[in-house]
């Protein structure tokens, strides 16, 4: 065998491992961002931000000696329901907290009962959403009185929107109002907390000095059994940050675009009004939960109103819904290395599902449309086999006559190459250019919640699962197999072993490989037999 035709294995070889072990270096070639650290304010009593944020101005604070006294008003704790067509929360009135964010339209793998997904139980713990309020360096936890009855429900049907109003008046005086605005049709909830002080504190000349403080409770931060990231993410100065459960409390100020807490499928982030500049913090939590704030300073002068306005999104990762709020929640999504395929890829499916109702005939279209996109490397790769071919007999002879001088045998081959215009890696050209694009749809099968339980026919019931029967792995191999057959072959015995052998390497590949995966594979195979059937055909007729 020639060196030339030895690089030609080597490329084939080479993209089979590379497509294999991707999954597995994935993590090593697009690590996580770098994380920023904070002082922790023993010498500032500020945390320091990174990239030159701004913070909010804030009137100077009273330290006391001790930690600080933290008080309780307790009072009768009140639930109140709210259903859409899209969720059913619960919500305390102690903090004005949710206790409960099922999603109507997500459900759980069938091996653990196909229940609805609730949030509340992985990226909002219970006493998400809670606000406190720390006034002179004093903490406290809000118990809010409710405009709604007690243990209320609140229906929204299509095209409605509700409110719910909480509101509580600390010892100073100061009145804290939160109000969450429901819209049946979108996930986010709009949320307005706004601090009043009392007229009253007038004589004595008195003002607050403060400020409000919403949490997002989670799940101990780390990556999943598929290596995707659990715990906060901060877009912060369009730079994304996915803080490791190692990683120290991180805290910034001004511009944060969204932050608040993820895993694979799901996104809990708080998403401040109209870019309004206001504090957060971020703690992984090494042992423990990990947690999103954000948090609003007030200085209220006697009568003075301060209003802290965000959008909360609690919802599913759908490419579509984070994309309608021009945020760049869009970013929350992990495509990996080749975002820049999986991304158009992943709009490209949802386009066609629309009009086929089935992600596995979308997945179909998709891959007819590459095949005609990729139709004149193919020809061009068949016609350059075709060439080489009918060569064989002269590099045989090459071989035969200049085997003891391999400087001279390689330097004859590329004379031969040129002089008959054969470029000896056309043949495995359009393989290896395919590789982005299949890696982009691996990507997408993985992680796009759009597939996650999306059926195409009869046993696969799920494009982003490996096929429970290795059916269409199978299927794969076979067709790949014929294809190689059809494929002319140079007259090296080893290379055509080599080559026959390559189908039965990458039906043990795809064995596990999500079943949409291996239906574009099987579908490429099938439209490459029928397009050398016809070329060979024609071939015959001229």
């Amino acid at each position: 065998m020639s060196d030339m035709e030895k690089r030609v294995l080597l490329a084939i070889v080479i993209s089979a491992v590379f497509m294999f072990a991707y999954p597995h270096i994935s993590g090593w070639i697009n690590p996580p961002k770098k994380t920023v650290t904070v002082d922790k304010g023993e010498k500032s009593g500020q945390p320091i931000p990174e990239g030159g944020y701004a913070p909010i101005a804030a009137a100077p604070t009273i330290k006391p000696a001790a930690t600080p006294q933290k008080i309780k008003e307790e009072i009768k704790e009140e639930f109140t329901r709210i259903e859409t067509p899209l969720y059913i929360a619960s919500f305390t009135n102690k903090g004005g907290a949710i206790t409960k964010w099922e999603l109507k339209r997500h459900f759980t793998p069938k091996k653990d009962g196909s229940r609805p997904i609730n949030l509340s139980q992985t990226i909002l713990t219970k006493g998400s959403l809670t606000t406190s309020v720390v006034i002179n360096n004093v903490s406290k936890d809000l118990y809010f009185k409710t405009s709604n009855t007690i243990n209320a429900t609140i229906d929204l049907a299509a095209g409605e929107k509700k409110e719910l109003i909480y509101s509580a008046v600390t010892s100073e005086g100061v009145i804290i109002e939160k109000k969450y605005i429901f819209n049946a049709a979108v996930y986010p909830v709009e949320v307005e907390i706004t601090a009043t002080s009392a007229k009253t504190n007038a004589a004595g000349g008195y003002a607050p000095i403060g400020k409000t403080v919403t949490v997002i409770n989670a799940n101990a931060a780390g990556k999943d059994a598929t290596g995707y990231h659990n715990g906060p993410i901060i877009n912060a100065g369009k730079k994304l940050i996915r803080q490791k459960s190692n990683d120290a409390q991180m805290s910034g100020s001004a511009n944060a675009a969204w932050f608040g807490t993820e895993d694979k499928y799901f996104l809990a982030v708080f998403i401040p009004k109209d870019n309004a500049a206001v504090n957060w913090t971020a703690d992984a939590g090494a042992n423990a939960a990990s947690k999103a704030a954000l948090v609003a300073p007030f200085n209220l002068s006697p009568g003075a109103k301060v209003k802290t306005a965000f959008k909360a999104f609690m919802g599913p990762k759908e490419h579509t819904l984070l994309e309608a709020e021009k945020a760049g929640l869009e970013d929350a999504i992990e495509y990996g290395v080749f975002s820049f395929l999986a991304q158009p890829s992943l709009t490209a499916l949802n386009f066609f599902q629309k009009y086929v109702a089935n992600y596995g005939l979308a997945i179909i279209i998709l891959t007819v449309i590459i095949k005609i996109v990729f139709y004149p490397l193919t020809a061009h790769s068949l016609k350059s086999m075709k060439e080489m071919q009918k060569v064989q007999p002269q590099l045989l002879a090459i071989r035969e006559k200049f085997k003891d001088n391999k400087e001279k045998l390689n330097k004859e081959m590329m004379e031969l190459y040129k002089r008959y215009k054969i470029n000896p890696l056309g043949g495995c050209l359009p393989m290896v250019l395919q590789i982005p694009v299949f890696l982009a749809l691996y990507e997408v099968l993985y992680v796009a919640i759009e597939l996650r339980q999306a059926p195409f026919f009869l046993w696969i019931m799920d494009l982003s699962e490996k096929d429970p029967y290795y059916i269409s792995p199978i299927l794969m191999g076979a067709t790949m197999f014929l294809q190689q057959k059809m494929t002319p072959t140079t007259a090296d015995p080893m290379q055509a072993k080599i080559m026959l052998f390559m189908p039965v390497i990458f039906t043990v590949m795809f064995l596990s490989f999500p079943s949409g995966l291996v239906i574009y594979w099987l579908v490429n195979n099938v439209l490459s037999i029928a397009q050398q059937y016809y070329a060979q055909r024609g071939a015959v007729k001229a």
